[in-house]
């Protein structure tokens, strides 16, 4: 038997013990909490693990779960007045989840919802000098004490995400508008860009009320520029990919050579002495999707040799084995060992080099290492935060928890069997 198979499973079968009684829904910890219906900590991030597993063929439940599990999705979004601009915790990724649904089952009520959520995106923008934005509480003000609204920018929670997600729906066939509006989000976004002697880079948010310039993916220039990466691929304006490279030029500009061939990119430039992440968020397994892409799209070989090179960065520091600042006792799709199988395995696909399948292996046994029993399932006690490595908890969710870490397993064990199994995200780089 093929033991990253049994594992996906094992998972989906934990997750199962934590459901809610008299709903379709999952408790986000083992603690007895009820999650809500993001893609980040709730339903419709463990909807996408049921339909890989259903996809696989490993799960006969799996798609009549998944479809439930639609069904309150679907009623909430339509209850709902306002949502977050955030791709995994509001309208985009809601969409995203009901058009996958949609997919999966044919069912055209969860198409229709999905473009529900994109006119609700829509109608939340505000229009800002030649394009669109969207001005919402600040987020994160919960750690950083910070409060108010704001023009949100980044991939992670803000306009860039949003606008991948708009791509997925023009790509899909989701919605009609949705390219147009991807492209009047991104025309906001680059009369926003900040010109540094390295290239464009842009912050989280506008008027940043504390110093946190990231360089990375998840709320730096690297998610920024991915988004225009993959616009150009549509529009063709040479702005788009010009900023891109501009993007990418900066964000590498930022990083700090590892061992022989290794580079590693800072967390924020503030810090006095630079604190790497390896993981999706702000490491080269989100970072590096904006070289797959330039390559992608310019067959410039710079640019896979630049992914490569913070690949060498990460083994630099001992990864996954050895747990450095920026990789601590977190397993999960966002920050950890399975965000860097992910990648890896995105590497394997573009170069065919068994160096990089090795490397997801690596994470792969890392992360089954660290699991624990739960009756017949398994769950992952970590750290959600770095600066709050105490604060264990056993999520359910798809960035956080054992939704996330099964998705990795299950497409790092189809990919070994020659059939792969993985729904791409709006933010998964394109072949070509």
């Amino acid at each position: 038997m093929n033991p990253y198979l049994d594992a996906a499973a094992a998972a989906a079968r934990f997750i199962r013990s934590q459901r809610v009684e008299g709903t379709a829904r999952w408790r986000r910890t083992d603690q007895g909490d009820v999650a809500d219906f993001s893609i980040y900590h709730g339903a419709a991030g463990v909807i996408l693990l049921l339909l890989e597993l259903h996809a696989a063929g490993l799960d006969a439940a799996a798609l009549d779960e998944a479809t439930a599990a639609g069904e309150e999705l679907l009623g909430f979004v339509r209850g709902r007045r306002r949502a977050s601009v955030s791709p995994s915790r509001g309208w985009p990724g809601y969409a995203f989840v009901l058009a996958e649904l949609a997919r999966a089952t044919g069912r055209e009520d969860f198409r229709a919802a999905a473009a529900e959520c994109l006119d609700r995106l829509r109608a939340q923008a505000t229009a800002l000098g030649a394009g669109i934005g969207w001005i919402e509480p600040m987020p994160f003000s919960d750690i950083t004490g910070f409060t108010g609204e704001r023009e949100i920018y980044d991939q992670s929670v803000g306009a860039a995400g949003a606008a991948l997600v708009l791509l997925y729906a023009h790509e899909a066939g989701v919605h009609p508008q949705a390219l147009e509006w991807a492209r009047l989000a991104s025309e906001r976004l680059l009369e926003v860009a900040e010109t540094d002697p390295d290239g464009l880079r842009w912050r989280m948010m506008a008027d940043m009320p504390f110093a946190f310039t990231a360089p990375n993916f998840a709320h730096g220039g690297a998610g920024v520029g991915y988004l225009l990466a993959r616009l150009h691929r549509h529009t063709r304006d040479p702005r788009h990919l010009e900023a891109a490279i501009a993007a990418a030029r900066y964000t590498l500009s930022r990083a700090t050579p590892i061992g022989e061939r290794g580079r590693l990119v800072c967390h924020t430039e503030e810090a006095r002495k630079p604190i790497f992440y390896l993981g999706a968020c702000h490491g080269p397994a989100g970072t590096g999707r904006l070289l797959l892409e330039l390559y992608g799209q310019t067959r410039d070989a710079a640019w896979l040799e630049a992914a490569e090179a913070l690949v060498e960065g990460m083994l630099g520091l001992g990864a996954p084995e050895t747990r450095s600042k920026g990789l601590w006792n977190n397993h999960g799709l966002c920050c950890g060992d399975a965000g860097i199988g992910e990648f890896a395995l995105l590497m394997a696909a573009r170069t065919g080099r068994a160096e990089h399948l090795a490397l997801a292996e690596r994470c792969a046994k890392v992360t089954l290492s660290r699991a624990q029993a739960r009756g017949d399932g398994l769950c992952w006690p970590q750290a959600e935060h770095r600066d709050r490595p105490e604060f264990i908890e056993v999520q359910t969710g798809y960035m956080q928890g054992a939704a996330g870490i099964g998705s990795f397993l299950l497409h790092l064990g189809t990919t070994l069997e020659g059939a792969p199994v993985k729904i791409q995200p709006p933010d998964w780089p394109r072949e070509a």
